[in-house]
């Protein structure tokens, strides 16, 4: 059974008991700002509709961009396709850009590479291999993020959080990487372990329906960093470095 299907199974399930879980807080923001979410490898958008719920009951329409994960840079100009989009719908919108896991990586590249620094305001990752995931290697998909290919020394190599954009990046506590970047990010506290999910992967699957992912993400929407602000020099940050303990050995 794969991933993909036994999230969609579920899907249904946890969108009516999560989206009414963390009920929407605190008035709507003096001004507007629209996210977009990126999935993660495989999943699709069906998995992120009770998060897309919540940000938009709590004051910040969102869209889930359905994207499979399996082509960076052509997943990044799509992003910035739709960024721009929902600059020219709504001129003066700010938009803030969630990536889960491999998403992060490829709203990233957009932001780095293809001038998108310039247009969003915020960018948080969750769950994102910044300096390659063990995962990748071999796979038919999104190869380029195994460790030290050409794709991801490029990407990480000078400042990783160019621009104004402010960069936020928060995982679990049973990731396989910290999904640090060098420059200034603020490094969210890891949200605990879920004790009911088997240490194997599927804790990184769920996060979408996390509570506690969606709060991080309008605290970050917000510009409230919770958690620790680090500034870090370029090249201080490896794969090795960002390995956590559990991580397969590439």
């Amino acid at each position: 059974m794969s991933i993909r299907f036994l999230v969609a199974v579920v899907c249904g399930v946890f969108a009516m008991c999560l989206s009414t879980g963390a009920a929407p807080a605190g008035a709507a923001p003096a001004a507007t700002t629209h996210v977009l979410i990126v999935p993660g490898q495989y999943l699709g958008a069906l998995p992120y509709q009770p998060m897309a719920q919540n940000l938009t009951a709590r004051g910040y329409p969102t869209t889930v961009l359905d994207l499979p994960g399996a082509d960076m840079t052509a997943e990044a100009k799509q992003i910035g396709a739709a960024v721009d989009r929902l600059h020219r719908e709504h001129p003066g919108v700010r938009v803030a850009l969630v990536g889960h896991s491999i998403g992060g990586v490829s709203s990233r590249l957009y932001l780095k590479e293809m001038g998108g620094h310039q247009k969003v305001s915020t960018y948080l990752a969750f769950g994102s291999p910044q300096y390659g995931s063990p995962g990748a290697c071999g796979q038919p998909a999104a190869p380029e993020v195994c460790p030290g290919t050409p794709f991801l020394t490029a990407l990480n190599e000078g400042d990783d959080t160019p621009g104004s954009t402010q960069y936020y990046g928060v995982r679990s506590a049973r990731e396989w990487v910290d999904g640090h970047l060098d420059g200034g990010q603020c490094r969210v506290t890891p949200i605990p372990a879920n004790e009911s999910l088997p240490a194997l992967g599927l804790e990184h699957t769920f996060e979408p329906f996390d509570p506690k992912i969606w709060d991080v993400t309008v605290a970050a929407i917000t510009g409230r960093c919770v958690g620790e602000y680090v500034t870090e020099p370029d090249g201080v940050l490896t794969y090795e470095k960002s390995a956590l303990p559990g991580a397969p050995v590439r």
